[in-house]
């Protein structure tokens, strides 16, 4: 294998899975686990796609509080 094709594979296993939040409702709180901050909702989301809907800090998707 090529070096580039080596570092694609490895970069690709190290990747966390991202597979949004779902549908936030208001007054849910989401949190950084490596920072602390946290996120909290003010309207519902009324999205027709639930996966759609992303939190991130410092390089991740943010924990449902």
């Amino acid at each position: 294998m090529s070096t580039m094709t080596d570092k694609m594979s490895e970069a690709s296993r190290k990747a966390p899975v991202d597979e949004g939040i779902g549908s936030p409702k208001k007054g849910e709180r989401f949190r950084c686990t490596k920072c602390g901050m946290e996120v909290q909702v003010t309207a519902d989301c009324h999205c027709d796609q639930p996966n759609m809907v992303h939190f991130h800090c410092c390089g991740q998707e943010l924990q449902k509080v």
